[in-house]
């Protein structure tokens, strides 16, 4: 049974906030290839981040919760690209 659709103003919050908490690695991101170096960036850490988005992801998905699943494929690919940039040493 799919989710209800509610336009409250918590629901319509969330997704904000989705977004908003999606896109909070992403300075690092612009940081990392911006100067080239991924000094002082902690691989354990992103990692980390990685598969707990991925994790909130799945859930996402089988919840149809639009406002998590947002910022779950947002730090997804953040962290990805980050842990990409620390292995290979951007």
């Amino acid at each position: 049974m799919p989710p209800l659709l509610h336009n409250h103003l918590i629901d319509r919050l969330a997704l904000v906030n989705g977004f908003v908490s999606g896109i909070a690695l992403y300075p690092q991101v612009w940081a990392i290839f911006a100067s080239g170096s991924t000094a002082g960036v902690s691989l354990p850490t992103f990692v980390l981040i990685l598969f707990n988005s991925i994790v909130w992801l799945l859930y996402a998905m089988h919840r149809g919760l639009i406002s998590l699943g947002i910022a779950s494929v947002l730090n997804t690919l953040a962290s990805g690209i980050l842990v990409g940039a620390i292995l290979f040493r951007y």
